[in-house]
């Protein structure tokens, strides 16, 4: 191991003369070595890992002022760790007016109990203020560190603070669901998972997330559209506890927001959550005032009965054009990692299926699970790949992989290629029942299904009994033009009882319940 002073050098060469920020990260690091997953600040310049130390610059990579962040097994408690830091703080600085501005002491930032202390100390005359923040969890210390020189106006405000409170140590984390019950199973709650609104032509307007699967709060999911054929999902997330719900019977949503954390709760004068022995009752208000358009733009004032139904939780990574790339099944004992690839740039692409062997797992320890074992058709292609890891992160999935470049055929459309990929979960609701479904059942999920991959609600389904007891479901509107009326057809589905079929147009399958 380095000695701890070279791991604790500062750069000591800075500008002073501000440049402007670059553009905002917005992203995630995961440093798996240190078993923690670091939100970037909106605001940060860079955020990079040199040498033992991960970095993030506030105004200009390599300049002050910035975060600093680096976790050691080296000491058994955050007090041994800082009373070596004094020792060698001291030494380092001593000809620079070194001091202890703030002896250690226990605060909390966020929902994280640590232990900070305060430097100061001159650089090239001016004075620099040094930040250190400390934790233990599990075999790790972890050390937060800024550096600022308040009299250039080189300071990062709460940049630290929000670093600490937004970090998220893996150790913490519980281990990927292989064998964990979905949302709503082997408990004691009476409540599905998701309860669905449709309109009186039978085109689903609001539906209940209750799976836990986005956040741990109930969410919102609404259909919307602007002066357009085609509908948008936008989703709120409620303030209520759905056990509050099951004990009492109704509930008052106290607050609601969007997913990007903004508060809407003064566009209701009220907004209740009652149990019905149908389902779910919403009773709402609006405050007319906050209105922007029209019915088809917003939560209206009305009374809704939401009907028992079930929901569909997968985990997608998507590209920087918002495409599906990949996305994960849990197959029980191993995972599916499948992707959407095309061979050397054909326009069409197809689905490729990797399957990650958990039963040959080098390393689960609970929180993160590295992969020795890949099977692609039935044939190992380990050798593909030099590592490949999966952990959970709140309510996402990390997938780190390191590809053996000398494997490659073909370019980046047709492979998986070193890299580490954010999965999201994907939640949609499906039919309570697993079927076999009736013809007009076939016809409303043939309806639902199309409405929910393509944000058009075809107003007609027809269902033909084919003697092959399958069934064609045809899905079309009819359309006035100058007097004369055609049929405009969306899709053609042929299914069989369960739902589980082809889309005749296209030729791809299609899972009417999924």
């Amino acid at each position: 191991m380095k000695r701890l002073s070279v791991l604790l050098s500062f750069i000591l060469i800075f500008s002073l003369v501000l440049c402007p920020s670059a553009s905002a990260q917005d992203n995630f690091d995961t440093l798996a070595d240190w078993e923690i997953r670091v939100a970037v600040p909106d605001e940060a310049a860079a955020a990079v890992l040199q040498g033992n130390s991960y970095y993030i610059y506030a105004l200009q990579e390599g300049y002050i002022p910035y975060v600093m962040l680096m976790a050691t097994s080296r000491f058994a408690s955050e007090e041994e760790f800082i009373d070596y830091l004094n020792e060698a703080m001291a030494s380092q600085y001593r000809s620079q007016g070194f001091q202890i501005a703030s002896p250690a002491e226990l605060r909390t930032v966020g929902s994280k109990l640590c232990y900070e202390v305060d430097y100061t100390y001159t650089i090239s005359g001016y004075e620099a203020v040094d930040r250190r923040i400390f934790m233990t969890v599990g075999d790790l210390t972890y050390m937060f560190a800024s550096k600022e020189v308040p009299s250039l106006g080189m300071t990062l405000g709460t940049m630290l603070e929000d670093v600490v409170a937004g970090c998220v140590f893996l150790a913490e984390e519980p281990a990927l669901p292989e064998d964990t019950p979905s949302p709503g199973e082997g408990d004691d709650s009476g409540l599905c998972d998701a309860y669905l609104y449709c309109q009186d032509d039978g085109m689903p307007k609001y539906w209940l997330d209750l799976t836990g699967a986005i956040t741990d709060k109930p969410v919102l999911h609404c259909y919307f559209r602007s002066g357009d054929p085609f509908f948008y999902e936008s989703c709120f997330i409620l303030d209520f506890d759905p056990q509050e719900l099951e004990d009492n019977g109704g509930v008052f949503v106290s607050g609601i927001s969007n997913v990007q954390g903004t508060d809407v709760s003064d566009w209701f004068k009220w907004f209740s959550v009652e149990l019905d022995e149908d389902g779910i009752l919403f009773d709402i208000e609006r405050d007319e005032k906050t209105l922007a358009g029209g019915p088809e733009d917003n939560i209206m004032t009305g009374v809704y009965l939401l009907d028992p139904s079930a929901a569909a939780v997968s985990y997608e990574y998507r590209d920087d054009s918002g495409a599906l790339k990949y996305w994960l099944v849990d197959a029980g004992e191993t995972v599916e990692l499948h992707g959407s690839l095309r061979s050397r740039g054909d326009p069409e692409s197809f689905e490729e299926i990797y399957v990650l062997d958990g039963a040959s797992a080098e390393d689960d320890s609970g929180y993160v699970t590295s992969y020795s074992k890949i099977f692609k058709k039935g044939s190992d292609v380990s050798r593909w790949f030099q590592s490949v890891v999966l952990s959970r992160v709140q309510n996402s999935y990390i997938l780190s992989v390191e590809r053996d470049e000398k494997t490659l055929a073909g370019g980046p459309d047709d492979n998986i290629l070193t890299g580490v990929y954010t999965f999201d979960p994907h939640v949609c609701f499906t039919p309570l029942e697993e079927g076999p479904f009736t013809e007009k059942e076939l016809g409303v999920l043939a309806q639902r299904y199309y409405f929910r991959n393509n944000g058009f609600f075809p107003p007609e389904a027809e269902v033909a009994v084919n003697d092959d007891g399958s069934f064609t479901v045809h899905l079309f509107e009819i359309v006035d033009l100058d007097g004369t009326t055609h049929t405009a057809t969306s899709a053609w589905y042929t299914v069989d009882p369960f739902g589980v079929g082809v889309n005749d147009i296209t030729g791809e399958e299609a899972y009417l319940a999924d």
